[in-house]
Formats: C-alpha cells, structure tokens, sequence
C-alpha cells in the first residue's frame, strides 16, 4: 500500500511541467527567429539596391546618354558605387552585376525621363539603345526556411526589384 502512494504523489508532480512547455515552443521560436532575421536582410538589401538605383539615375540624369563609357560607369556605380568597378572591387550586394542592371529613357528624340532599375523578370526591361536586356537579381537567404517548416517547395530567395526614374537634364 505504501508503493502505491508513492506512485500516486509521483503522477501528481508537476516539477517537469515548464520544461515540457519549453520543448513545445522552442521549434516555434527558431522558425520565427530564422523569419524575422531574413525579412530584416531582405529589406536591407532591398535598401541598398534602391540607393544604388538612385545614385545610378542621378549620375544618368545629368550625362550623356550616347556614349558607351557613360553607359559602362552608370552600370558600375549600381554595381559597387564607383565610376569604375576593378577586379577587387566588391559589389555593394553578393552575385550583383552589371548584367543585373537596366537603363531605360523615355522621349523621342528628346529624351525626358531616365529609369535604372533591376528587372523583376527579364521580360520587365525596356532596355535603351547600346545597353542590353537585364537579368533579375534573387535574394540569398541564408536560412531554409522551407527546411523548418518540412515544405522544401517554400523559399524567400525572392526577386529584389527596386526601379528609380529622374528628369533627364540634358538638353
């Protein structure tokens, strides 16, 4: 009789409730880091294309738009911020590269706006004369997602399509 109480006030314990709860949460709360850290790095480099794009367009908007070297600088200051992108020279995002770059104007034969973008699918540039069509550039995530969630169908290696448009100031 004796054993039987002690069996009884052991199943009345609650001594591993907490730990039991932990083991519960802890995949949940690895799934939600692992998701806020890539949307984080997601939209940084999203900030930083559209900076890039940017300062592109600015430097296209007060250039000459027939010369091919003009062409090869607004191209390399999206790709690593400089007029001219060296060997060492590391892009401003991992795998970026000019052919990641489109350069569109719209006016004839004036020209009026000039747009530098990276294309969402390759059919999404227009691309100007003496430029060539550009290719999208993908997110890297660097967690798998699709891994945590046991559906390798999902990933957020996303497209990264920020576009910027200025005057054209050159008469």
């Amino acid at each position: 009789m004796r054993s039987m109480g002690r069996i009884l006030r052991l199943l009345r314990r609650e001594d591993g409730g907490a730990l039991a709860e932990l083991a519960i949460l802890v995949p949940f709360l690895a799934l939600m880091l692992a998701a806020v850290s890539e949307v984080g790095r997601y939209f940084e480099n999203y900030n930083t294309l559209a900076k890039a794009t940017r300062a592109g367009a600015r430097y296209m908007s007060s250039h000459k738009l027939d010369d091919a070297t003009e062409i090869n600088r607004i191209q390399s200051i999206v790709v690593c911020g400089k007029l001219s992108c060296g060997v060492g020279d590391t892009p401003v995002l991992p795998n970026l590269t000019a052919s990641n770059v489109c350069l569109e104007s719209v006016g004839s034969p004036k020209v009026t706006t000039v747009t530098v973008k990276i294309p969402r699918t390759g059919d999404d540039c227009n691309p100007m004369a003496g430029t060539t069509a550009a290719t999208p550039y993908t997110y890297a995530p660097i967690f798998n997602i699709g891994a945590l969630l046991n559906n390798p169908s999902f990933s957020l290696a996303l497209p990264i399509a920020p576009a910027t448009t200025m005057y054209y100031m050159i008469n």
